[in-house]
């Protein structure tokens, strides 16, 4: 099995970039980031978070995605993008919003396709959409706006694949806080892959099946899997726990890496979490279910 990690997370990021209280966007080197987490052991797959690129100005242009395509031959590594997400919002019925979400994406697309990721991650809805979910209203009325918004993540999903000419099976939707039937009728409709995150289903943020029965229901699809651990409880200010280290949460740990092993899964597990998190992580696996590393 190929465990991956993404390059930099946010407040990894911010501590790199923030010295003394003074913002240094220079201290931001994804060839050295990219370096490092690759010589985490088991590591052999980076994820591009495509964020990166409108945080820090400068970090992604045509020279570094030449030095990272060397860096990709140098050490063996695969590469996955993470597509935008933050203030981004497929769904919205505000089409300046949504083609605005749209162009977005596909300029990440583009930046990155040198590097000829194994997948590109694309939430298709976002954080207004889950805001909905979170309304209470009558289950007739829950359903109707998600159907309503689901059509405009459907015709932004449909122009991406039309403007960058990405093959759509390397545009992996990830279960994210909306209900995951929805999502699958875009997945279908479009012919597009599946990100599976293990920490959004266990915090129930897209449905309640446990992890194998989601696998086995969409591993027609998944191309990839981010795998975090997390806890059905929210915290104490009401947020969901995922993203946390295995071991760590509710993540039937050896039970669900056995059946990754014994269905020959191939595409890469990207630990979606600080470096050190993932590490734990590793040790965790080597400690339940060793046969994931071999």
């Amino acid at each position: 099995m190929r465990f991956g990690v993404v390059a930099i997370e946010f407040i990894p990021a911010v501590k790199r970039i923030v010295a003394g209280g003074i913002p240094d966007f220079s201290r931001i080197s994804m060839v050295e980031i990219v370096r490092e987490a690759a010589a985490i052991e088991h590591i052999q797959a980076i994820e591009i978070p495509m964020e990166i690129e409108h945080m820090v100005p400068g970090s992604l242009t045509p020279e570094v995605i030449l030095e990272l395509a060397e860096l990709k031959d140098e050490l063996g590594l695969s590469y996955t993008a993470h597509l935008p997400f933050w203030a981004i919002e497929m769904s919205s019925f505000n089409d300046y919003i949504r083609t605005g979400s749209v162009d977005s994406n596909v300029h990440s697309i583009r930046v990155v396709e040198d590097l000829e990721p194994e997948a590109y991650v694309l939430h298709s809805t976002g954080s207004l959409a889950a805001e909905y979910c979170r309304q209470g209203f009558s289950p007739g009325v829950d359903r109707l706006v998600q159907g309503y918004m689901n059509a405009f993540a459907m015709k932004s999903v449909e122009e991406i694949i039309s403007k960058s000419e990405v093959n759509p099976r390397k545009l992996a939707i990830e279960n994210i806080e909306f209900p995951f039937e929805f999502t699958r009728e875009i997945v279908d409709e479009f012919n597009t892959s599946i990100c599976f995150d293990t920490g959004h289903l266990l915090t129930k943020q897209c449905g309640d099946e446990p992890l194998s029965d989601f696998y086995r229901k969409h591993r027609d699809r998944i191309t990839e899997i981010h795998l975090n651990d997390g806890l059905a409880e929210k915290n104490e200010a009401g947020g969901y726990q995922d993203h946390l280290a295995l071991g760590t949460g509710d993540m039937p740990v050896r039970d669900f890496l056995l059946e990754l092993v014994k269905d020959k899964f191939e595409g890469p597990l990207i630990f979606e979490m600080p470096y050190e998190d993932a590490i734990e992580s590793l040790n965790t696996i080597n400690s339940l279910v060793p046969e994931a590393l071999q």
